[in-house]
């Protein structure tokens, strides 16, 4: 296409899911649920589906993420949209959990009360790092990556070459226009790669975040389950200077003005109903090779699951009855239990399912149709055969591999150590020379990483944790052990108490746990200086980069040869199935579609509603005495008591709707993604899935998966009706029934 802004996609006739089982019936017809879609694809290949499934719009204005109601869809680290011409943005509660606890004290714990901004001035910088992405831009280099890399026989040159090519696009398109940030991103394994561009906002503020006992209620124990009654919203603002260009947090800051924004529906959903969810959903695996399914399944997910739960029971060991503790703590516990119970939901359903046979299954069927041909097999055969050589050997170093992690992970103080040790490294390069991460475009962000730590700095947390792993890469055996570890400990056995002895002599010696003394060596210090230093965690950085530098460069090696290899693998299966695979998600904008719609756990399993409503909210906060996670605020049980519903409650849900399902396909950094209807209004915010479909990051499981919302009327109720936050609905397009806020000053 002309427009180098609208993406030109390779693909013309896309299927929902390489591997999703048969279509079925739907209330707008035939059609086969799952599939991220890249925005073009919606209106090339769904069009006709969707305008029978009910769609009023024309199915081409999803066809260009520049223009709305795309354009409206941001990132914030998670998903999120503009709600209002003044920068208002709609995301998940627990996308916001930073700046909760960025905000938070012992004294005001705004990760258990919530927060609501009376006025603009009331809305709180929500910390250094904080951004908000909008994308201008997006454009295929694919020529430009890939041209002649197959004349590079050395794995490692071949690497560092596509990674200069990568920089030097990045650093021209940084160049023309200061205010964006710019990413390439990979599809088909690198078969196409696409520039994306986007206005790099550095001013977010909180506006408004539920009681923890809305915004989470049920905690862990409802996470990943159905039904749930979770009032996962929360309202960002983005700010910009008084030119209106991004700038640095400032009190002369001003809104961002969106070219557009999306309105909040008028009406909710009802089973049956087309929804679209549009956002920026991580990462699937669902065409990885039979051999990296099988090693996830059987190796990698069990360990991450064992090892999760030890770091979860070390902080709440360390945290619990510590207010101040417990709130630095809050943001790792959450996150590893919320991945922990995915990855356990993921084996429970790959077994279930039969997910590693199908994966077999389905890799045996593409070997068959390239031997088919002679042509084929000199093409395609030799190139697939070494990428699964490769990627089994890979496998053989993976404990080592695993714990010399192990080691750099378990230490704030030492990441601390290490960022200053590689920057000393990195400094004194041309900029192109620099690795990735530690160019120019990147000091900014690593200063505001060590700003952040000290809201997540304690020392007993950093000795626990540093102990935790440690012992962990100490249990293998000598000969399995990162070198880095025998060069501390000795090849002997390593005990608790010899580490714990350690890490205290470590801590003893360092400086690190000042702000000012780490952002000093972070821009100054040389190589030279740091060899000097006394400090203990900067000459154990020291000691530990040459036994990274080691890993580094086998990964290059690995990536290298992955290059070349990759692409014939996904350039095979899209030959074999005329085009019909759909890329995996990559972080970059998605569209899926669906309906709402219930779905059976298991065979002989009653059918889930689609709906939950406040009463049940209710019926669980008193079977569990208003205690944790299910303590919700009096004032919503209160309001809920009282039949304070107004035009908010529907005789389908039975009260007001918390939340409902249904069957669109989502994953990881869809967290916040608006849920549209089928005139494009907001009918909800997704923020989780089902536990009985996780497994779809590998194989969509369409009878089964579910994306989980918050009703976009539970939401509104919660402001007018519980919160008296009026001047926000306002904002928003909706006038208020019971709450007398009024429309909040400038400042």
């Amino acid at each position: 296409m002309a427009n180098s802004r609208i993406i030109p996609w390779i693909i013309v006739t896309i299927l929902l899911s390489v591997f999703s089982a048969a279509a079925q019936d739907s209330p707008g017809g035939a059609y086969k649920p799952g599939g991220m879609w890249m925005p073009q694809q919606i209106a090339e290949t769904h069009g006709e589906t969707l305008k029978k499934m009910g769609l009023q719009l024309d199915p081409q204005v999803f066809a260009d993420p520049l223009q709305f109601p795309l354009n409206a869809i941001v990132s914030v680290g998670a998903s999120a949209s503009f709600v209002s011409p003044e920068g208002l943005i709609a995301t998940n509660h627990h996308c916001v959990r930073g700046a909760l606890q960025f905000n938070s004290t012992p004294q005001r714990n705004l990760l258990k009360e919530g927060y609501v901004a009376r006025s603009r001035g009331e809305e709180l910088y929500s910390g250094p790092g904080s951004r908000v992405y909008v994308t201008t831009a997006v454009t295929d280099v694919t020529q430009r990556m890939r041209k002649g890399i197959e004349k590079i026989k050395d794995d490692l040159k071949r690497d560092k070459e596509q990674e200069k090519r990568e920089k030097e696009i990045v650093a021209e398109a940084e160049a023309a226009d200061p205010n964006v940030r710019c990413r390439l991103a990979g599809f088909y394994g690198g078969l196409k790669y696409y520039l994306i561009t986007q206005l790099e906002i550095r001013d977010a503020r909180l506006v408004y975040a539920p009681h923890e006992g809305v915004g989470f209620f049920g905690g862990d124990a409802d996470n990943w389950m159905w039904p749930r009654h979770c009032g996962d919203f929360a309202l960002l603002r983005a700010y910009v200077g008084p030119d209106g260009k991004p700038a640095e947090h400032s009190k002369d800051n001003v809104p961002y003005k969106p070219k557009s924004w999306l309105k909040l529906a008028r009406e909710g959903v009802k089973e049956g109903d087309l929804v679209f969810v549009a956002g920026y959903p991580g990462r699937t695996q669902r065409l990885a090779t039979e051999g990296e399914i099988e090693e996830r399944i059987r190796w990698s997910y069990p360990r991450s699951i064992a090892m999760s739960q030890k770091h979860i029971d070390t902080l709440h060991k360390v945290a619990d009855g510590d207010e101040d503790l417990s709130i630095k703590a809050a943001g790792s516990i959450f996150g590893l239990e919320n991945g922990e119970k995915k990855s356990q939901g993921i084996l429970q359903s790959t077994e279930a399912q039969g997910i590693v046979g199908l994966k077999q299954k389905e890799e045996k069927e593409l070997m068959a149709w390239i031997e088919a041909k002679p042509e084929r097999g000199k093409k395609y055969g030799e190139a697939i055969s070494k990428l699964n050589a490769l990627l089994a050997d890979e496998r053989k170093d993976r404990e080592t591999d695993e714990a010399f992690g192990y080691f750099g992970r378990g230490s704030t103080l030492l990441g601390a150590a290490m960022s200053i040790v590689r920057m000393a490294e990195e400094r004194p390069k041309p900029d192109v020379e620099r690795e990735p991460g530690y160019q120019q475009r990147d000091w900014k962000r690593m200063e505001q990483r060590q700003e952040r730590m000290n809201k997540t700095y304690a020392d007993e947390i950093e000795k626990a944790v540093f102990a935790l792993y440690l012992k962990e890469a100490a249990s293998l055996p000598a000969a399995k052990r990162p070198k880095i570890l025998n060069d501390v400990f000795g090849r002997g056995e390593v005990t608790r108490a010899q580490i714990e002895k350690q890490i205290e002599a470590w801590m003893s010696k360092t400086k690190l746990r000042d702000l000012d003394t780490r952002l000093k060596l972070l821009r100054e210090a040389k190589l030279g200086g740091l060899k000097k230093s006394g400090d203990a965690f900067i000459q154990l950085a020291l000691r530990y980069r040459p036994y990274q530098k080691e890993r580094e460069e086998k990964s290059k090696r690995l990536s290298g040869a992955m290059n070349l290899l990759r692409p014939v693998y996904y350039e095979a299966l899209l030959e074999m199935r005329g085009g019909n695979v759909a890329p995996d998600a990559n972080g970059t904008i998605r569209v899926t579609f669906g309906t709402v719609r219930g779905y059976r756990p298991a065979p002989g399993k009653p059918v889930c509603k689609p709906f939950t409503n406040v009463w049940e909210m209710v019926e669980k906060w008193g079977k569990f005495r208003n205690e944790p996670p299910y303590n919700a605020p009096k004032r919503a049980i209160d309001a809920i008591s009282a039949g304070r519903f107004g035009p908010y409650a529907t005789q389908e849900a039975g009260g007001v709707p918390v939340d409902f399902l249904s069957d669109v396909d989502i994953t990881g950094g869809n967290s916040g993604s608006a849920t549209l209807n089928a005139r494009g209004e907001v009918v909800g915010l997704v923020f989780d899935g089902n536990i009985e479909g996780v497994a779809s990051d590998i194989l969509f499981l369409e009878e089964t998966t579910r994306g989980i919302h918050v009703d976009v009327r539970y939401f509104e109720w919660m402001l007018d009706a519980v919160e008296d936050a009026g001047h926000l609905l306002r904002e928003m397009g909706v006038e208020p029934v019971f709450s007398k806020q009024g429309t909040p000053s400038a400042r």
